[in-house]
């Protein structure tokens, strides 16, 4: 029984409680949607992944050797075999305990394009590096870069990293001879 003039009204207890209960159920049936979506990605991504996947073609090794002619020239063989040439690169005329650095790029073909106009271009690319001349030692040098073309064999590789590095030796003070290295396509 009210005292005042205030109207007052009757909730029922139970009947909070039931809302409660109500509003417990829709929360916790919102939260178990991302669950259930979760749920949904994994199993699609697991029949997804039984579908055979395209796999990175895997690393190249080569070794070069090369000669001075201006310019570096050679061979490189491994997981590629052909000729190798450093239209632009390591820059040998330094003097001893200077290192320089530089930019350059590559070429790899199946043979030598000067003396066989069939020879095909396998890979090109650029890189960095720098060249260390030392004292009364092979000179050294390492480059890294990407592939920036390839051949239809090869195309797997474009905007793969190279790493190159190698020594080289003097025919004199300030004439490059010749050396080899390692070249490498991750």
């Amino acid at each position: 029984m009210c005292l005042s003039k205030v109207t007052c009204v009757k909730i029922p207890i139970r009947q909070e409680k039931i809302t409660m209960k109500t509003r417990m159920k829709k929360l916790v049936s919102i939260s178990t949607i991302p669950v259930f979506v979760l749920a949904l990605l994994l199993v699609l991504g697991t029949v997804l992944a039984d579908d055979p996947a395209i796999k990175p073609a895997p690393s190249l090794d080569c070794t070069i050797t090369y000669v001075w002619m201006p310019g570096w020239e050679g061979t490189i063989s491994g997981d590629i075999n052909g000729y190798a040439i450093w239209p632009s690169g390591p820059d040998p005329m330094r003097f001893a305990g200077q290192t320089s650095h530089y930019t350059g790029s590559f070429e790899i073909w199946s043979d030598d394009p000067a003396s066989n106009p069939e020879a095909v271009l396998l890979l090109t690319g650029t890189g960095a590096g720098s060249t260390t001349i030392r004292h009364g030692r092979d000179s050294i040098w390492r480059t890294n870069g990407l592939v920036t073309g390839a051949s239809d064999e090869f195309v797997d590789w474009i905007g793969r990293h190279v790493y190159q590095a190698g020594h080289f030796t003097w025919l004199a003070p300030g004439i490059p001879d010749c050396g080899e290295g390692t070249f490498r396509v991750n």
